[in-house]
Protein backbone atom coordinates (compact mmCIF):
# COMPACT_ATOMS: atom_id res chain seq x y z
CA UNK A 1 0.00 0.00 0.00
CA UNK A 2 1.13 3.24 -0.77
CA UNK A 3 0.11 6.60 1.01
CA UNK A 4 -1.82 7.98 -1.59
CA UNK A 5 -3.36 5.01 -0.86
CA UNK A 6 -5.34 6.12 1.76
CA UNK A 7 -6.64 9.38 0.63
CA UNK A 8 -8.31 7.36 -2.84
CA UNK A 9 -9.73 4.92 -0.20
CA UNK A 10 -11.09 7.38 2.35
CA UNK A 11 -14.70 8.47 0.98
CA UNK A 12 -15.10 11.29 3.99
CA UNK A 13 -11.59 12.93 2.51
CA UNK A 14 -12.65 13.51 -1.00
CA UNK A 15 -15.75 15.49 -0.20
CA UNK A 16 -14.41 17.92 2.40
CA UNK A 17 -10.67 19.28 3.04
CA UNK A 18 -10.58 17.16 6.31
CA UNK A 19 -8.48 18.23 9.58
CA UNK A 20 -10.04 17.28 12.38
CA UNK A 21 -8.17 13.73 12.54
CA UNK A 22 -7.00 15.07 16.28
CA UNK A 23 -10.55 14.28 17.12
CA UNK A 24 -12.34 12.09 15.03
CA UNK A 25 -10.26 10.47 12.05
CA UNK A 26 -12.36 9.44 8.93
CA UNK A 27 -12.49 5.86 8.13
CA UNK A 28 -11.01 4.10 5.16
CA UNK A 29 -12.75 1.58 3.22
CA UNK A 30 -10.43 -1.53 4.28
CA UNK A 31 -11.47 -0.41 8.13
CA UNK A 32 -15.22 -0.51 7.49
CA UNK A 33 -15.11 -3.48 5.43
CA UNK A 34 -12.97 -5.33 7.80
CA UNK A 35 -15.72 -4.25 10.91
CA UNK A 36 -19.01 -5.21 8.65
CA UNK A 37 -16.59 -8.45 7.81
CA UNK A 38 -16.49 -9.63 11.68
CA UNK A 39 -19.87 -8.40 12.86
CA UNK A 40 -21.79 -11.05 9.88
CA UNK A 41 -19.56 -13.40 10.67
CA UNK A 42 -19.96 -13.14 14.57
CA UNK A 43 -23.62 -13.12 13.41
CA UNK A 44 -23.68 -16.66 12.04
CA UNK A 45 -24.03 -17.66 16.02
CA UNK A 46 -22.01 -15.71 19.13
CA UNK A 47 -22.33 -18.59 21.01
CA UNK A 48 -21.39 -21.04 18.53
CA UNK A 49 -17.98 -22.82 19.80
CA UNK A 50 -15.93 -21.91 16.18
CA UNK A 51 -17.27 -18.56 16.52
CA UNK A 52 -16.33 -17.72 19.74
CA UNK A 53 -13.09 -19.10 19.45
CA UNK A 54 -11.99 -16.94 16.17
CA UNK A 55 -13.38 -13.53 17.09
CA UNK A 56 -10.86 -14.38 20.21
CA UNK A 57 -8.37 -14.93 18.24
CA UNK A 58 -8.38 -12.15 16.60
CA UNK A 59 -9.04 -9.97 19.41
CA UNK A 60 -5.60 -11.46 20.69
CA UNK A 61 -4.31 -10.44 17.25
CA UNK A 62 -5.56 -6.80 17.62
CA UNK A 63 -3.32 -6.70 21.18
CA UNK A 64 -0.04 -8.35 19.06
CA UNK A 65 -0.87 -5.59 16.46
CA UNK A 66 -0.89 -2.67 19.36
CA UNK A 67 1.92 -3.90 21.14
CA UNK A 68 4.64 -4.35 17.81
CA UNK A 69 3.62 -0.09 17.31
CA UNK A 70 4.31 0.59 21.12
CA UNK A 71 7.30 -1.87 20.80
CA UNK A 72 5.81 -3.43 23.67
CA UNK A 73 4.99 -6.99 24.77
CA UNK A 74 1.48 -8.22 24.15
CA UNK A 75 1.21 -8.98 27.64
CA UNK A 76 1.86 -5.09 28.70
CA UNK A 77 -1.25 -3.98 26.61
CA UNK A 78 -5.18 -3.72 27.78
CA UNK A 79 -7.96 -3.15 24.98
CA UNK A 80 -10.48 -0.79 26.00
CA UNK A 81 -12.20 1.58 24.50
CA UNK A 82 -10.35 4.75 24.50
CA UNK A 83 -7.67 6.70 26.43
CA UNK A 84 -9.98 7.93 29.30
CA UNK A 85 -10.64 4.41 30.26
CA UNK A 86 -6.82 3.88 30.53
CA UNK A 87 -6.34 6.86 32.48
CA UNK A 88 -9.36 5.51 34.92
CA UNK A 89 -7.54 2.44 35.20
CA UNK A 90 -4.42 4.52 36.20
CA UNK A 91 -6.33 6.54 38.33
CA UNK A 92 -8.53 4.15 40.20
CA UNK A 93 -5.32 2.07 40.89
CA UNK A 94 -3.69 3.64 43.72
CA UNK A 95 -4.18 3.62 47.60
CA UNK A 96 -4.87 7.48 47.88
CA UNK A 97 -4.41 9.48 51.16
CA UNK A 98 -5.07 12.93 51.89
CA UNK A 99 -2.21 15.11 51.21
CA UNK A 100 -1.12 13.24 48.04
CA UNK A 101 -0.68 14.72 45.20
CA UNK A 102 -0.63 15.00 41.15
CA UNK A 103 1.10 16.26 38.79
CA UNK A 104 -0.66 17.40 35.35
CA UNK A 105 -0.15 19.85 33.06
CA UNK A 106 -1.97 23.44 31.85
CA UNK A 107 -2.82 21.84 28.44
CA UNK A 108 -4.70 18.57 29.44
CA UNK A 109 -7.85 16.89 27.37
CA UNK A 110 -10.71 16.69 29.80
CA UNK A 111 -10.30 13.07 29.62
CA UNK A 112 -6.98 13.72 31.54
CA UNK A 113 -8.37 16.01 34.01
CA UNK A 114 -12.30 15.06 35.20
CA UNK A 115 -10.73 11.28 36.54
CA UNK A 116 -8.28 13.00 38.38
CA UNK A 117 -10.48 16.12 39.70
CA UNK A 118 -12.79 13.40 40.76
CA UNK A 119 -9.47 11.81 42.37
CA UNK A 120 -8.50 14.83 44.39
CA UNK A 121 -12.34 15.73 45.44
CA UNK A 122 -13.10 11.93 47.09
CA UNK A 123 -9.74 11.70 49.15
CA UNK A 124 -8.43 14.82 49.03
CA UNK A 125 -5.32 15.14 46.98
CA UNK A 126 -3.98 17.98 45.90
CA UNK A 127 -3.88 18.61 41.89
CA UNK A 128 -0.18 20.44 40.87
CA UNK A 129 -0.07 21.78 36.96
CA UNK A 130 2.99 22.49 35.01
CA UNK A 131 2.88 25.18 32.55
CA UNK A 132 3.41 24.01 29.19
CA UNK A 133 6.16 25.35 27.79
CA UNK A 134 8.51 24.59 24.36
CA UNK A 135 11.33 26.04 26.38
CA UNK A 136 12.15 22.40 27.93
CA UNK A 137 14.64 23.11 30.12
CA UNK A 138 12.68 25.77 31.71
CA UNK A 139 9.84 23.32 31.32
CA UNK A 140 11.42 20.12 33.41
CA UNK A 141 12.70 23.04 36.45
CA UNK A 142 9.25 23.77 36.76
CA UNK A 143 8.65 20.19 36.85
CA UNK A 144 11.41 19.34 38.67
CA UNK A 145 10.06 21.64 41.89
CA UNK A 146 6.61 20.75 41.80
CA UNK A 147 7.55 16.87 42.46
CA UNK A 148 8.05 15.99 46.32
CA UNK A 149 7.57 12.57 48.67
CA UNK A 150 4.18 13.01 48.82
CA UNK A 151 3.87 12.77 44.72
CA UNK A 152 1.96 9.59 43.87
CA UNK A 153 1.64 9.77 39.80
CA UNK A 154 2.38 12.14 36.67
CA UNK A 155 0.05 12.07 34.31
CA UNK A 156 0.47 14.73 31.57
CA UNK A 157 0.05 14.30 27.16
CA UNK A 158 2.76 13.07 25.00
CA UNK A 159 0.96 15.94 22.99
CA UNK A 160 -1.18 18.67 23.60
CA UNK A 161 -4.33 19.13 22.00
CA UNK A 162 -4.18 22.81 22.44
CA UNK A 163 -0.95 23.31 20.81
CA UNK A 164 0.48 20.23 19.10
CA UNK A 165 3.13 20.55 21.77
CA UNK A 166 5.49 17.62 22.17
CA UNK A 167 6.26 17.60 26.28
CA UNK A 168 9.84 15.84 26.92
CA UNK A 169 8.35 12.50 27.81
CA UNK A 170 12.00 10.66 28.84
CA UNK A 171 13.07 13.97 30.23
CA UNK A 172 9.80 14.15 33.02
CA UNK A 173 10.06 9.69 33.15
CA UNK A 174 14.25 10.61 34.35
CA UNK A 175 12.67 13.23 36.98
CA UNK A 176 9.44 11.65 37.88
CA UNK A 177 11.34 8.00 38.64
CA UNK A 178 14.37 9.61 40.56
CA UNK A 179 11.55 10.70 43.12
CA UNK A 180 10.10 6.97 42.15
CA UNK A 181 6.72 8.36 40.67
CA UNK A 182 5.24 6.42 37.87
CA UNK A 183 4.50 8.24 34.61
CA UNK A 184 1.19 8.11 32.92
CA UNK A 185 1.32 9.69 29.13
CA UNK A 186 -1.91 10.78 27.24
CA UNK A 187 -0.95 9.37 23.60
CA UNK A 188 -4.55 10.75 22.04
CA UNK A 189 -3.02 12.99 19.84
CA UNK A 190 0.31 10.96 19.83
CA UNK A 191 -0.25 7.16 18.44
CA UNK A 192 -0.33 7.09 14.96
CA UNK A 193 1.04 10.91 14.38
CA UNK A 194 4.91 10.45 15.65
CA UNK A 195 7.02 7.39 16.74
CA UNK A 196 5.72 5.93 20.01
CA UNK A 197 8.49 3.66 21.37
CA UNK A 198 7.40 3.02 25.22
CA UNK A 199 10.54 1.35 26.20
CA UNK A 200 12.46 4.57 24.89
CA UNK A 201 9.87 7.08 26.41
CA UNK A 202 11.04 4.90 29.76
CA UNK A 203 7.12 5.67 30.71
CA UNK A 204 5.14 3.24 33.23
CA UNK A 205 1.67 3.98 31.80
CA UNK A 206 0.67 4.91 27.93
CA UNK A 207 -3.08 5.74 27.57
CA UNK A 208 -3.83 5.70 23.15
CA UNK A 209 -7.31 6.12 21.16
CA UNK A 210 -7.56 4.17 17.88
CA UNK A 211 -10.35 6.33 16.84
CA UNK A 212 -7.85 9.33 15.76
CA UNK A 213 -4.78 9.22 14.10
CA UNK A 214 -4.83 5.26 13.22
CA UNK A 215 -8.18 6.29 11.70
CA UNK A 216 -9.67 2.94 13.45
CA UNK A 217 -13.13 2.91 14.68
CA UNK A 218 -14.77 4.76 17.18
CA UNK A 219 -14.42 2.96 20.89
CA UNK A 220 -11.09 1.56 20.47
CA UNK A 221 -8.25 2.07 22.31
CA UNK A 222 -6.59 0.95 25.50
CA UNK A 223 -3.63 1.51 27.94
CA UNK A 224 -0.18 -0.18 27.74
CA UNK A 225 1.24 -1.23 31.91
CA UNK A 226 4.76 -1.65 31.88
CA UNK A 227 4.97 -5.49 33.21
CA UNK A 228 6.66 -4.40 36.68
CA UNK A 229 3.70 -2.32 36.90
CA UNK A 230 0.71 -5.14 36.43
CA UNK A 231 1.14 -6.35 40.02
CA UNK A 232 1.72 -3.05 41.09
CA UNK A 233 -1.47 -1.33 40.08
CA UNK A 234 -4.24 -2.12 42.27
CA UNK A 235 -7.10 -3.98 40.14
CA UNK A 236 -10.19 -1.62 40.53
CA UNK A 237 -11.67 -1.87 37.67
CA UNK A 238 -12.18 -5.91 37.12
CA UNK A 239 -15.02 -8.51 36.27
CA UNK A 240 -15.43 -11.32 34.41
CA UNK A 241 -12.62 -11.93 32.03
CA UNK A 242 -10.04 -10.30 33.98
CA UNK A 243 -10.00 -13.74 36.27
CA UNK A 244 -7.86 -16.57 35.36
CA UNK A 245 -9.70 -18.85 37.54
CA UNK A 246 -12.22 -18.12 40.47
CA UNK A 247 -14.80 -20.02 42.51
CA UNK A 248 -18.55 -19.23 43.80
CA UNK A 249 -16.83 -18.54 47.52
CA UNK A 250 -14.53 -15.43 46.85
CA UNK A 251 -11.88 -17.43 45.54
CA UNK A 252 -10.49 -15.43 42.67
CA UNK A 253 -6.95 -15.51 40.72
CA UNK A 254 -6.24 -12.79 37.94
CA UNK A 255 -4.37 -13.49 34.77
CA UNK A 256 -0.47 -12.31 35.27
CA UNK A 257 -1.00 -10.21 32.53
CA UNK A 258 -2.26 -6.13 31.79
CA UNK A 259 -5.55 -7.93 30.47
CA UNK A 260 -6.75 -8.12 33.86
CA UNK A 261 -7.82 -4.85 33.61
CA UNK A 262 -10.33 -5.53 31.09
CA UNK A 263 -13.76 -7.03 31.44
CA UNK A 264 -17.06 -7.89 30.38
CA UNK A 265 -18.59 -7.97 26.50
CA UNK A 266 -17.16 -5.88 24.26
CA UNK A 267 -17.67 -5.05 20.26
CA UNK A 268 -14.78 -7.26 19.04
CA UNK A 269 -15.25 -6.11 15.82
CA UNK A 270 -14.82 -2.87 16.28
CA UNK A 271 -11.54 -4.02 17.08
CA UNK A 272 -10.67 -5.94 14.30
CA UNK A 273 -10.95 -2.89 12.62
CA UNK A 274 -8.67 -1.28 15.13
CA UNK A 275 -5.98 -4.49 13.59
CA UNK A 276 -6.90 -4.10 9.77
CA UNK A 277 -5.91 0.10 10.08
CA UNK A 278 -2.64 -0.85 11.99
CA UNK A 279 -1.90 -3.67 9.00
CA UNK A 280 -2.37 -0.41 6.62
CA UNK A 281 0.33 1.66 8.48
CA UNK A 282 2.41 -1.05 8.57
CA UNK A 283 2.45 -1.75 4.37
CA UNK A 284 2.54 1.61 3.58
CA UNK A 285 5.87 2.04 6.66
CA UNK A 286 5.71 4.32 9.51
CA UNK A 287 8.70 6.39 9.15
CA UNK A 288 6.69 7.13 5.60
CA UNK A 289 3.80 7.93 7.52
CA UNK A 290 5.22 10.25 10.18
CA UNK A 291 7.86 11.85 7.42
CA UNK A 292 4.89 12.98 5.43
CA UNK A 293 2.90 14.29 8.36
CA UNK A 294 6.06 15.99 9.52
CA UNK A 295 6.77 18.05 6.15
CA UNK A 296 3.05 18.69 5.91
CA UNK A 297 2.54 20.10 8.92
CA UNK A 298 5.74 22.15 8.22
CA UNK A 299 4.53 23.71 4.88
CA UNK A 300 1.06 24.45 6.58
CA UNK A 301 2.76 26.40 9.72
CA UNK A 302 4.72 28.70 7.05
CA UNK A 303 1.80 29.19 4.61
CA UNK A 304 -0.50 30.54 7.74
CA UNK A 305 2.16 32.72 8.95
CA UNK A 306 1.49 34.77 5.66
CA UNK A 307 -2.41 35.55 6.75
CA UNK A 308 -2.38 38.84 8.60
CA UNK A 309 -2.54 39.11 12.05
CA UNK A 310 -2.15 35.39 12.31
CA UNK A 311 -0.85 34.15 15.71
CA UNK A 312 0.73 30.86 15.83
CA UNK A 313 0.03 29.09 18.60
CA UNK A 314 2.19 25.63 17.84
CA UNK A 315 5.84 25.30 18.02
CA UNK A 316 7.50 25.73 14.69
CA UNK A 317 10.14 23.40 15.06
CA UNK A 318 8.85 19.87 14.58
CA UNK A 319 10.89 18.06 17.16
CA UNK A 320 8.99 20.02 19.51
CA UNK A 321 5.49 19.59 17.77
CA UNK A 322 3.45 17.23 15.81
CA UNK A 323 0.75 16.96 13.44
CA UNK A 324 -1.81 19.49 15.34
CA UNK A 325 -1.29 23.40 14.21
CA UNK A 326 -3.21 25.85 16.03
CA UNK A 327 -3.66 29.75 15.81
CA UNK A 328 -5.81 32.57 16.06
CA UNK A 329 -6.72 35.89 14.54
CA UNK A 330 -7.32 38.62 17.09
CA UNK A 331 -10.91 39.66 17.10
CA UNK A 332 -12.10 36.84 15.08
CA UNK A 333 -14.11 33.84 17.33
CA UNK A 334 -12.79 30.32 16.07
CA UNK A 335 -16.80 29.08 16.07
CA UNK A 336 -17.29 32.26 12.83
CA UNK A 337 -13.90 31.32 11.13
CA UNK A 338 -14.93 27.45 11.33
CA UNK A 339 -18.50 27.37 10.20
CA UNK A 340 -17.40 30.12 7.26
CA UNK A 341 -14.38 27.66 6.15
CA UNK A 342 -16.84 24.94 6.21
CA UNK A 343 -20.07 26.29 4.51
CA UNK A 344 -17.50 28.13 1.30
CA UNK A 345 -14.34 26.64 1.04
CA UNK A 346 -15.51 23.37 2.49
CA UNK A 347 -12.65 23.06 4.67
CA UNK A 348 -13.36 20.95 8.44
CA UNK A 349 -11.55 22.48 11.13
CA UNK A 350 -12.35 22.82 14.75
CA UNK A 351 -12.19 25.30 17.66
CA UNK A 352 -9.37 24.05 20.22
CA UNK A 353 -12.27 24.55 22.78
CA UNK A 354 -15.41 26.84 23.06
CA UNK A 355 -14.04 29.60 25.35
CA UNK A 356 -11.50 30.64 23.05
CA UNK A 357 -10.34 32.19 19.76
CA UNK A 358 -7.99 29.14 18.72
CA UNK A 359 -8.37 26.73 16.05
CA UNK A 360 -6.85 23.57 15.43
CA UNK A 361 -5.75 22.46 12.31
CA UNK A 362 -4.30 18.58 12.42
CA UNK A 363 -2.57 16.80 9.22
CA UNK A 364 -2.72 13.28 8.31
CA UNK A 365 -1.10 11.40 5.02
CA UNK A 366 -4.47 12.23 3.04
CA UNK A 367 -3.93 16.15 3.44
CA UNK A 368 -3.13 17.82 0.44
CA UNK A 369 -1.21 21.41 -0.56
CA UNK A 370 -4.31 21.97 -2.65
CA UNK A 371 -6.06 22.15 0.90
CA UNK A 372 -3.22 23.78 2.34
CA UNK A 373 -3.99 26.72 -0.48
CA UNK A 374 -7.73 26.76 0.15
CA UNK A 375 -7.39 26.68 3.68
CA UNK A 376 -5.30 30.13 3.41
CA UNK A 377 -7.40 31.84 0.94
CA UNK A 378 -10.12 30.97 3.12
CA UNK A 379 -8.77 32.90 6.12
CA UNK A 380 -7.62 35.88 3.87
CA UNK A 381 -11.23 36.16 2.72
CA UNK A 382 -12.83 36.02 6.25
CA UNK A 383 -10.05 38.43 7.39
CA UNK A 384 -10.98 40.64 4.70
CA UNK A 385 -14.69 40.51 5.23
CA UNK A 386 -14.10 41.99 8.68
CA UNK A 387 -12.15 44.66 8.16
Amino acid sequence: MELSDVRRLTPAVQKNAYFCTSGFSPKPDPVVEEVAHWIKFQNQGPALPHVAAKMNEKFEETRAKVAMAFHADSTEIVLGENTTVGINVVANGFDWEAGDNIILSDEEHPGNLIPWYNIARRHGVELRFAHANEDYPQFLEEFESLLDERTRVVSISHISRYTGLRFPAREMAELAHGRDVPLLLDGAQAFGSISVDVKALDCDFYAFSGHKYIMAPQGTGGLYVRKDRVDWLKPSWIGSHSEREFDMVGNFELWDAAKRFEFGTRNLADQAGLTRALEMWESIGWSQIFGYIREYSDRLKSALVTVPGMVLATPQTFEKSSGIVTFEIPGQKAETICSGLLEVEKILVSPVDYTSERIRVSTHVFNTDEEIERLVAGLNRICGQSV
